[in-house]
């Protein structure tokens, strides 16, 4: 059941990325490992896309030991907004580090820094892991013009956004309202 729901979710986002610049989704905390277990599938699929995936819900290296493949995987760069502001002072060469999840502007610079050299060409893809997490440590109004901002940054940029709603931990619904596709995943099935 597991393996057809994250290969489901795989096919589903694969589509839904590559014909909408902005794609929310809604997970339940007891899916959101399935969910990021069918991100980093689909992710290394092709190695001609640049991914960055900014996690503020699980530190980088809490990241790397649940999903090994992803030390193999270059097309993917790391932005850990957690880490810092948790005490782990561990430095990882994959991984840019934000000190806190409240430097949200700082989390943009990085974010269009690692995309600046990359060529007008070449597929480009942001994932935010999650809104919910972002919004335990700043103001829900705050995250929505931390959204807004990136969003039209990336969009000029021509890059790809995934924004992560885990729906137990904050109700932040109105921050997945800015994306051009939204894909609920529920116990038991997607719509």
């Amino acid at each position: 059941m597991v393996d057809a729901v994250i290969e489901g979710l795989k096919e589903r986002i694969s589509v839904a990325i590559k014909v909408n610049q902005s794609v929310g989704i809604q997970v339940p905390e007891n899916r959101h490992q399935d969910l990021l277990q069918a991100l980093f599938s689909f992710m290394n699929t092709d190695k001609n896309e640049v991914w960055t995936f900014v996690t503020a819900s699980n530190t980088y290296k809490n990241i790397s030991e649940n999903f090994k493949k992803i030390y193999e995987d270059k097309n993917i760069k790391f932005i850990d907004c957690i880490s810092r502001s948790s005490g782990i002072s561990t430095l990882e060469k994959e991984c840019n580090y934000i000190e806190s999840p409240t430097m949200l502007e700082k989390i943009i610079l990085k974010i269009m820094n690692i995309f600046k050299d990359i060529e007008h060409d070449v597929e480009k893809f942001l994932v935010i892991d999650s809104l919910s997490s972002l919004v335990i440590y700043n103001d829900s109004e705050i995250v929505r013009e931390f959204v807004s901002v990136l969003m039209n940054k990336a969009r000029s940029y021509n890059i790809h956004i995934v924004t992560i709603l885990i729906e137990e931990e904050v109700d932040t619904h109105k921050l997945l309202q800015m994306n051009d596709k939204i894909v609920v995943l529920r116990d038991s099935f997607i719509s």
